[in-house]
């Protein structure tokens, strides 16, 4: 498994320049002022705002290929559909929740929030190189290594280590923390907003109750400092954010679909998608 991973060519500057607008970024050209500057910029947005904005860092005709091929797999019946409940730590709830009072059943750990959402795993986009491509490019990984100030290592999750999401009408994402970073591919027409605080694990985790609404989150949130963030998402923009230490979710979709990419990485290597994640988002029971 690692070594599908790890032990498969890089792509060439030839094959990049298909994908990433490299006149914007150059990754490939660590040295150059220009990749340091985009380096300095997005770390500062990351401390200011918990998150940086990567507009139209993919080439508008990948974003129109992958965009078509994945609602074409959708209309072939590939993916799954997650229609399911979890807590907001995406793990399992070992107290039971079933078993809990009405108040420790708002508690985030125990709380049973709803999802829904169609779920294409990195088998089921295997046909599309240029994605393996990018995902495991030393000089993306490096680039996102050096914004986030931490060193990455792709996913060897077989499943989970890229996948895609399609957001119909009525569909949602609700409040969890993760470890992704995510390129917007469509947005919807209405609804299906990003909403995120960053660096608020560890307020969330000491809560006894979980709010559900946004006003309601941001409520709770202001006395420690953390605001509900709310940044316009455009096709082909890469966004990158502290997942697993930021709060976040995406809105019901009241008009049109959605469409994203999720791209995952660890700070260790050989990390997989734990049972509970996989049973719940990707209908695969480990």
């Amino acid at each position: 498994m690692q070594s599908f991973i790890y032990l498969i060519a890089f792509p060439t500057l030839l094959n990049m320049m298909k994908i990433v607008n490299l006149d914007t970024y150059p990754i490939n050209d660590n040295k150059s002022t220009r990749y340091q500057s985009i380096i300095q910029s997005s770390i500062s947005q990351l401390d200011s705002q918990g998150f940086v904005k990567l507009h139209n860092f993919l080439q508008p005709e990948i974003v129109d290929e992958l965009t078509s091929s994945m609602l074409q797999l959708e209309q072939r019946g590939i993916g799954f559909y997650s229609n399911n409940s979890h807590n907001v730590f995406l793990e399992d709830d070992t107290n039971g929740s079933s078993s809990s009072t009405s108040s420790q059943s708002m508690n985030p750990h125990h709380i049973q929030l709803k999802s829904s959402k169609l779920i294409l795993n990195a088998h089921d986009l295997a046909a599309h190189t240029e994605l393996n491509d990018l995902f495991t490019s030393q000089s993306f990984v490096n680039f996102i290594s050096s914004i986030l100030k931490t060193k990455l290592y792709p996913s060897s999750d077989p499943y989970g280590k890229y996948y895609g999401n399609i957001f119909n009408l009525g569909d949602k994402l609700d409040w969890h923390f993760d470890r992704s970073e995510f390129i917007n591919m469509q947005p919807a027409e209405e609804g299906g907003e990003f909403q995120f605080a960053s660096n608020s694990r560890k307020v969330v985790q000491n809560w006894d109750t979980m709010p559900l609404d946004l006003e309601e989150v941001s409520r709770k949130l202001a006395p420690h400092s953390k605001i509900v963030h709310r940044p316009l998402l455009a096709a082909g923009d890469i966004y990158i954010f502290h997942g697993q230490n930021s709060l976040h979710r995406v809105s019901e979709i009241t008009k049109g679909t959605r469409i994203n990419i999720i791209l995952t990485y660890n700070t260790e290597m050989n990390v997989e998608l734990n049972s509970y994640t996989l049973q719940k988002f990707f209908g695969v029971e480990k």
